[in-house]
């Protein structure tokens, strides 16, 4: 099978870039071809070595500047020189899905089209573009539910993100020593929370910091004028961070916004606790007491409070067998195979019945083009004088398989404007009138 997992840009370094190299090494494993696309090379090229197969697609010369119509053209523009793929992937964002229905509707209009989201479907925007897709691979059950939200009647699948839970285990330190590791944006990780928090634990702490990003100076200054950065170490970014921990008390990860949370599993799986705010990956993989506790978005007490908790014994750290056992389900191999199974079931089971109901909006489609005007014409009168215009779409359904024009035109000059409907069929990338009514 030929698998396109297509995204619109990662930088090269972080979880989303680790679980792609995982899933698509995973499947090649199992025989699939696999093809990653994204618009431009990443920013860290490092992370290219670690894909089988690596392109892209972009049409203008910075990311920044691509818009939907050229990643659109884009991709339909790489899949008209190359293999067309039996199923595609529509990586991270929702317009994703969008984009690879319209450029493989083009050529196979029938390829299956399933969305992966790395987050919840209202942080990227654009919800109801998750309609182009014939299934949803959702990483937690909170995204899960939130897409059943925008979708019409398409199968959503809880996969969870794989990670490699077969790790040493970190030795726990006697005084409290507390662990972040993550990308140094404030607006997603808020490790402000943390700092805040920090300034009111009592007792001997220290705090290891491994990341970096583009709020790293800020959050230095915050530690200054909080009067605790000689209680805090900046490693910045490691390629192997847990290599820098030779033992620890907790991870703390106060994010926002987090759509799966795969620091935690790496923590737990190497028997460290965990402390989440309640983000939607964190509600699938912390259990209170049992592997780690979570804490209210934002709330800087409440952090604070569970730390000093900690510090005083009033609660213990739960049993590093416990963390390791919590997430065992993560494994690598097991979600890949799920993966694989879903896969396989969409590429057997393409017919009639993965196409939507026709959606009643007005919508326009790049990919109907001017060629079709004149079958139009010919097929109204055989006067080729007559008058034509304000061709545009009336109903498209979300595989781009069926569409209805509307279409004005009059006989001549003098005539009233009249006005037909005409039924398309994509027959293999190419739309052809059915019926005229």
């Amino acid at each position: 099978m030929l698998i396109d997992i297509v995204l619109g840009y990662a930088e090269g370094k972080g979880g989303l870039e680790d679980v792609l190299t995982t899933v698509s090494k995973g499947l090649v494993n199992k025989g699939h071809k696999v093809r990653v696309l994204q618009s431009h090379p990443p920013k860290y090229r490092e992370w290219e070595e670690t894909i089988t197969e690596i392109y892209y697609y972009g049409q203008e010369a910075k990311v920044e500047e691509e818009t939907v119509h050229s990643m659109q053209m884009g991709y339909a523009n790489f899949l008209k020189d190359s293999d067309l793929p039996d199923v595609i992937i529509a990586t991270h964002a929702p317009i994703l899905s969008y984009i690879c229905r319209t450029a493989i509707a083009r050529f196979k209009p029938n390829t299956p089209v399933l969305s992966w989201l790395h987050g919840p479907p209202a942080y990227f925007g654009g919800e109801r573009y998750l309609n182009y897709s014939d299934a949803h691979l959702a990483i937690s059950s909170s995204i899960g539910r939130t897409i059943t939200d925008y979708i019409e009647e398409q199968p959503v699948y809880l996969i969870s993100n794989p990670v490699d839970v077969n790790q040493h285990v970190i030795a726990r330190s006697e005084e409290l020593k507390i662990i972040f590791i993550g990308r140094l944006s404030n607006k997603e990780k808020r490790l402000d929370v943390l700092l805040r928090a920090l300034k009111g634990v009592k007792g001997d702490w220290s705090l290891t910091v491994i990341g970096d990003g583009p709020d790293k100076h800020m959050l230095h200054d915050l530690a200054e004028s909080l009067q605790i950065s000689d209680k805090i170490s900046w490693l910045g970014w490691r390629t192997e961070p847990w290599n820098e921990i030779d033992d620890a008390s907790v991870l703390v990860l106060p994010s926002d916004f987090e759509g799966f949370g795969l620091v935690l599993i790496e923590a737990l799986c190497r028997g460290v606790a965990v402390i989440s705010s309640d983000t939607d990956g964190a509600r699938d993989i912390v259990e209170n007491g049992v592997n780690g506790w979570i804490f209210p978005k934002g709330d800087v007490n409440n952090l604070k409070d569970l730390l000093n908790a900690i510090q005083l014994n009033e609660i213990t750290l739960p049993d590093q067998r416990k963390c390791i056992n919590s997430v065992v389900m993560y494994k690598s191999d097991k979600v890949v195979e799920k993966i694989n199974d879903i896969l396989i079931h969409f590429t057997h089971e393409v017919n009639n019945n993965i196409v939507k109901g026709l959606q009643e909006d007005v919508v326009t489609c790049n990919f109907i083009s001017t060629d079709i005007y004149s079958t139009l014409i010919k097929a109204l009168s055989d006067n080729n004088g007559f008058h034509w215009w304000e061709l545009k779409i009336n109903i498209i359904n979300y595989s781009y398989t069926k569409a209805v024009v509307l279409f004005s035109y009059q006989t001549d000059e003098h005539a009233n404007i009249e006005e037909a409907r005409v039924r398309l069929i994509n027959n293999n990338g190419t739309w052809q009138v059915k019926r005229i009514f």
